[in-house]
This record gives C-alpha cells, sequence and structure tokens, in this order.
C-alpha cells in the first residue's frame, strides 16, 4: 500500500496535490453557500414568522379599535368614526386569507382559522347592526348591543387561536437558529482545517512545479518536431524558448487543417493551404496538409464526375420526355430530338438519318431532320447503304468520332460566314442490335466523355421510340389498305346484286310478254 502511494505521489504528486487543493475549495464553497443558504433561509423564515405573528396581532387590534371608533361614533354622532370602522372592516378580510395561506407553511392546519373567521364575521354583522339601529334613531338598542360585550368571545377565541399558533412560531424561530448556528460552526472549522492542510500542500505544488519546469524545453521541442511531423512544415526556424510560438505553431496549422476540412465538407474543392507552395510539396507530402490536399484533389474529381453523371442523367430524363410527348409524331420527334441534342452539347450542328424500308428494293437512309445555329434545316438528302462515312458506320454499326473532319465533308453557316467543324460524332441507333437509324453532331470544340456517353444513352431510347412509331405506322397503313378493301369489296357486292336484280326483272318481262304473246296465238 504504501509502494502504491508513493508510485502515485511520485508519477501524479502534483495533480493528486491539486485535486486535493481544489476539493477543499470545493468543500468550502459548498460550507459557504450552505451557510449563506441557511441565513437566507433562517431570514426568510424570520420574517415569514414574525409576518405571521403581526397579522394575529392585528385581529385583536384591529378588535379593540373597532370597539372604540363605534362607542366614540355613539356618543358624538361623528362620522369620522364610521370611516374608521369601515377601513379596519376592509383590512380584516386580507388578513385573515393571510393567515389561512401561512399556517399550513409552518404545519398549522388552515381549519384552524375557520372558528376565528367565524366570531370575526359574526361581530361584523353586529357591529353594522348597531350603526344601524343608531342611524335610524334607536340609540338604546344600539347601546344594548355595544353593553353585551360581544368582544369578549371574539377575544377568546383569538386567545386560543394565539394557543395553538404561539408556541409553533417559537419552536420554529429556535429550530432554525439551532440550525444556523451548527451550520456557522462548521464552517469555521472547516476554513481552520483548509488553511492548516491547505498550506503543505501547496508547497509541495510549488516544489514538483519547479522540478518538472526543467522538462519542458524538450517537451516544447518534441511539440515542435511533431507539429512540423505530422501537420504542416512550414520551414521556418521557430525558437524554443518561446513557449507561446511553439503552441501558436500548433494551434495555426490545426486551425488551417480545421478550415481546410470545413471548406471542403461545405463542397469548396479550390480551397489551398497557405504556404504550402512555398514550404515545398516534398516535405508535406506525407503528413496532415500533404494528406488533405490529396483528398481534396480526389474529391474534386468525385464531385466532377458526380456533376457530369448528374447532367448525362437529367439530359436522358429530357429527351424522354421528348420521346414522350411526340411518340405518335415521327416527324415531329426527329425535329424536336435533334434540335435538343444539338443544343444540349452545345454543338453547332446535327442531322438525324432513318433507315427508308418504303421500298424493299430500294433500301436507303434518308435525312430525317437537321438542325443548326437554332434553325431547322429542312434537307433533303439521300445516303445509299455502305456509302460513304455514314453508310459505312450503319453498316458496321460502330460510333465514330472524328477529330480532323475533311473541309469539304460540311460546312457550318453562322452569321459570321461558313466554317468547317473540326470535330464530328457519328452514332448508330441499335434497336435490338439493328441499326435504325444514325444522328450525326458536328462543332468547334472536342465533346467530353461523358458528353459522348449521354449521346450513345440517348440514341437507345431514340431508336426504340423510332421503331416503335414505324412499327405502328405500318400498322396503321395495313389496317386502312385493309379496310379499303372491304369497302371495294362491299361496292362491288352492291353492284353484283343490282346486276342479279336487273337481270330477274328482265326475264319477268320476257316470260310475261311470251304469254301475252301465246294468248294472242291462242285467240
Amino acid at each position: 500500500m504504501n509502494h502504491f502511494f508513493k508510485t502515485l505521489l511520485k508519477k501524479n504528486g502534483v495533480k493528486v496535490a491539486l485535486c486535493f487543493i481544489i476539493t477543499l475549495v470545493l468543500v468550502d464553497t459548498v460550507f459557504t453557500y450552505r451557510y449563506k443558504y441557511s441565513l437566507n433561509q433562517n431570514i426568510y423564515l424570520q420574517n415569514k414568522l414574525d409576518a405571521i405573528v403581526t397579522r394575529k396581532a392585528e385581529i385583536i387590534s384591529n378588535l379593540n379599535n373597532i370597539d372604540m371608533s363605534l362607542r366614540g361614533y355613539l356618543l358624538v354622532q361623528n362620522e369620522a368614526f364610521l370611516g374608521t370602522y369601515d377601513k379596519i372592516k376592509s383590512q380584516s378580510t386580507p388578513t385573515m386569507i393571510f393567515l389561512e395561506a401561512s399556517l399550513p407553511g409552518i404545519g398549522i392546519p388552515s381549519s384552524a382559522m375557520t372558528e376565528m373567521n367565524k366570531m370575526q364575521d359574526n361581530y361584523f354583522r353586529l357591529m353594522d347592526e348597531v350603526i344601524l339601529l343608531a342611524k335610524a334613531g334607536n340609540m338604546d338598542q344600539a347601546l344594548q348591543i355595544i353593553k353585551a360585550d360581544h368582544g369578549t368571545a371574539v377575544w377568546q377565541t383569538y386567545m386560543d387561536l394565539s394557543a395553538i399558533v404561539d408556541p409553533v412560531i417559537q419552536q420554529k424561530k429556535k429550530e432554525s437558529q439551532d440550525q444556523y448556528s451548527n451550520l456557522l460552526n462548521v464552517s469555521l472549522w472547516f476554513q481552520f482545517i483548509l488553511i492548516v492542510m491547505g498550506v503543505p500542500v501547496l508547497t509541495y505544488t510549488i516544489i514538483n512545479l519547479t522540478r518538472r519546469e526543467k522538462k519542458q524545453n524538450q517537451l516544447f521541442k518534441l511539440l515542435d518536431n511533431q507539429n512540423r511531423t505530422l501537420i504542416f512544415d512550414s520551414s521556418k526556424a521557430t525558437d524554443l524558448q518561446d513557449e507561446g510560438r511553439v503552441i501558436n505553431d500548433m494551434i495555426e496549422n490545426l486551425s488551417k487543417a480545421a478550415s481546410f476540412i470545413k471548406a471542403i465538407a461545405q463542397g469548396n474543392y479550390d480551397v489551398k493551404w497557405a504556404g504550402f507552395s512555398e514550404a515545398g510539396s516534398d516535405i508535406n507530402k506525407h503528413n496532415i496538409s500533404g494528406e488533405l490536399l490529396f483528398m481534396r484533389d480526389e474529391m474534386k474529381k468525385k464531385q466532377q464526375e458526380g456533376v457530369r453523371q448528374q447532367w448525362v442523367s437529367e439530359g436522358l430524363n429530357k429527351a424522354a420526355e421528348i420521346v414522350r410527348d411526340h411518340q405518335t409524331n415521327f416527324a415531329m420527334l426527329c425535329e424536336k430530338t435533334v434540335a435538343f441534342i444539338v443544343k444540349y452539347l452545345n454543338a453547332q450542328q446535327g442531322g438525324l438519318f432513318v433507315l427508308n424500308e418504303d421500298d424493299e428494293e430500294d433500301k436507303h437512309i434518308a435525312l430525317i431532320s437537321c438542325y443548326a445555329f437554332d434553325k431547322k434545316k429542312y434537307i433533303t438528302k439521300r445516303i445509299e447503304i455502305g456509302e460513304g462515312i455514314l453508310g459505312q458506320i450503319f453498316l458496321e454499326g460502330e460510333p465514330v468520332y472524328l477529330k480532323d473532319v475533311p473541309k469539304d465533308y460540311i460546312k457550318i453557316t453562322s452569321g459570321l460566314g461558313e466554317s468547317n467543324p473540326r470535330y464530328m460524332s457519328i452514332y448508330p441507333m441499335k434497336h435490338n442490335e439493328t441499326v435504325v437509324a444514325l444522328i450525326e453532331i458536328a462543332s468547334f470544340t472536342p465533346l467530353d466523355q461523358y458528353a459522348l456517353d449521354f449521346l450513345a444513352n440517348a440514341c437507345k431510347s431514340i431508336a426504340a421510340s423510332i421503331i416503335a412509331i414505324q412499327s405502328s405506322a405500318r400498322t396503321k397503313m395495313l389496317l386502312e389498305k385493309s379496310q379499303q378493301q372491304t369497302e371495294e369489296m362491299r361496292a362491288q357486292e352492291e353492284e353484283m346484286r343490282q346486276n342479279m336484280e336487273e337481270l330477274e326483272a328482265t326475264q319477268e318481262e320476257m316470260k310475261r310478254r311470251e304469254i301475252d304473246l301465246r294468248s294472242g296465238v291462242s285467240a
């Protein structure tokens, strides 16, 4: 056990001493607070008890003043005495209410005031009767009521109430004073203990702090080294004797790290670490500053990738909306689709080429819609399958991205004249691995990979819609043809029916004439 305490004091002596002193101070504070609280409670209780005593004394005082006022009024008939009576009467009710509310606080039930209230109310009723008799001129009856001395019964009730209340008040005052005295004695004794034990402990603390002062230089040297190794090395020399400078450097670096992380958390991926380039990236490559900068660059890439994916997703949703809105109008679908894709890619011109299978003997690719510089280009263009770049792409079914467009391949017209596009993207639109259309996008600037991904995915959606519209158109055409044939057959049947009726009528006429002829011959 002794070894344990020696080890504890050797390693944590200052902490133990400080904790002991703090404990003594806290306990002393508690006792001081308790002493002050007890003092306040004692004063509060004394004031409360004195208020009860005062208000209780007002009852008998008011009784005497009422008796004197009424006797004076009966003698001299002066209304001023009645003013005193009315004032005392109006003050009696608050006094009784106060006592009924306060007595339970010292352990006396409010029912102790019941008899007193009853006697006082009866007394006031008799005195009101005396005043009425006197004003009516019946002085003899009024004097008889006064001589009956009804105040004696009220006084006796008051004495009975005092016999209950006064001992309790005296006991409460004595208990409060005793409690206050005990706390005062305890507080004084603890003050003495605090002085006797606190001085040696403070002496021990000062000695230990002096010994540890010698180790601080090594500690701050290590702290500066860790600051440079783990957080950020500014490549500037630090005076190790200036302890505040060492600590401030570390706080400054931690603040930089916190601000840097906060900026990244808020989406600022362009934030910089002050002084990083001057200090050199090699010496800070593997500490917190270098790792944070690496993390910033990676998160910036992820953020840009997320923005691009969102851009692609929004574009595909808008393209799908266009397809839904115009899935019954093939020409409008092609027109709106090309216009949207050209604008969304910030390109300059675009064309949609669709496979024409109206004649099985003459299949070819036709330019259905062309859009350039916010103007629709109604151009008639026919391309044979396998002819030129478009024809080859239609056969092979693979997209082509040209970075060096032939000069005579296409021209982009604007208000400034005609120019050759530098970049051309041609993507096949496939449905079940079958190419049904091509889209050609011309631009002055290259399209990023995410833009090409959007174009590829948009082509899939458009291809399915083209197939659906073409199938619907063929079905409608076959249905109309079938209906036309049915109508023609009905017309032929009607014509045959009319011919039969005419034939039957002719036969009947011939029979009738034959009969008439035979009749004439017989005659």
